[in-house]
């Protein structure tokens, strides 16, 4: 039992008033004195959530810097080309924080709250060297979104060599957020690419990226992230599966409104299908996570899908009561569940 030291002092008073009181033998009592532990800080938890707002404030800290009309006269009073200014400052902040990086992570392999920090300023600081460069040279189109795609690579490649997976993460989002634009950059910027709508294009992103993460070898450097690269690109499958389900292929809200439940049932029958193969998978490979996962396709699918053939339909009274009522099931279904363990 995990109690704090106020609450332990508390105990070892009433323990020893009750031995006193010959009210407890000193034998139980130092059986229940062993069963009591004392909570301790997660000082990680602590230093990772300093580390955090450190980034924060430097981010917010330099956007002051560059937004402040007083400071913007003074740089542009002595240097004409402000966006060559800020690249180079931002190239050479870049490079000082993978250095200072580096050096404490040769140093000491267990600070990897402050080297992840350290490597956050670096990418944060890249993007925005890359930025001020392609507004320094006046680029076209497709190099605004290409140094979106340069910061993820990098980020890739930074997160190989400190074997840092929060770096990984943030390498696969900026990769999958280049894509986004990228795909919307082909379409002219409209809401739709190849005749697919968002969703649409990240279920199968995401869909090829499983299946070449399965059929394609993966590079010895990148088999460290192997499980976390599935893990991301799985949750990106099924979230897009999910929005494909409710909103369908429609590119507007205007025409997703207009649409009908049984216009976007195709969608749901999909997901209840993938969900239903991804359950069926895990019991046969003894996967508990397919397992968790094909059960939680199939909830949420089933609510999807209740939202959307009966909020009209029914009276709101009736919906929500409903609605209540089977979440009381489930409840009380995981509180048996958690009640055995």
């Amino acid at each position: 039992m995990k109690i704090s030291r106020k609450q332990n002092i508390l105990v070892e008073k009433l323990l020893r008033l009750w031995v006193q009181k010959e009210l407890l033998s000193e034998e139980k009592a130092d059986e229940l004195r062993a069963d009591v532990e004392i909570k301790s800080l997660n000082w990680k938890r602590i230093a990772r959530n300093l580390m955090g707002l450190s980034v924060l404030f430097m981010v917010i800290a330099f956007l002051h810097l560059v937004v402040d009309k007083w400071v913007l006269e003074i740089i542009t009073r002595f240097f004409s080309l402000s966006s060559l200014f800020f690249m180079g400052l931002l190239a050479v902040l870049t490079i000082l924080f993978v250095w200072l990086a580096n050096i404490i992570y040769k140093r000491k392999q267990l600070t990897v709250i402050s080297v992840e920090a350290l490597l956050l300023l670096s990418i944060i600081s890249f993007s925005g060297a890359v930025y001020y460069a392609v507004k320094a040279f006046d680029f076209e189109d497709f190099y605004k979104v290409l140094p979106v795609f340069i910061t993820g690579c990098y980020s890739l490649v930074v997160a190989s060599f400190f074997r840092s997976s929060l770096i990984w993460i943030v390498g696969l989002v900026g990769f999958s957020l280049w894509m986004t634009l990228e795909t919307a950059r082909l379409g002219n910027w409209g809401s739709t690419f190849l005749g697919m709508n968002l969703p649409l294009r990240w279920l199968v992103f995401s869909s090829l990226f499983l299946l070449m993460e399965k059929f394609i070898p993966t590079p010895s450097i990148f088999k460290t992230f192997f499980r976390i690269t599935i893990q991301f690109w799985l949750i990106i499958f099924w979230v897009s599966l999910w929005l494909f389900a409710l909103f369908g292929n429609y590119s507007s809200i205007e025409s997703w409104d207009n649409a009908s439940a049984v216009d976007l049932l195709p969608g749901g029958l999909l997901m209840a299908a993938l969900a239903i193969i991804a359950l069926i998978y895990g019991k046969k490979k003894s996967e508990k996570e397919w397992v968790w996962m094909g059960n939680l396709t199939l909830l949420v699918n089933l609510y999807t899908q209740f939202f959307l053939f009966l909020w009209h339909p029914l009276p709101p009274a009736l919906f929500f009561f409903i609605l209540a009522l089977s979440l009381f099931i489930l409840g009380r279904k995981a509180e048996l569940i958690w009640g055995r363990k």
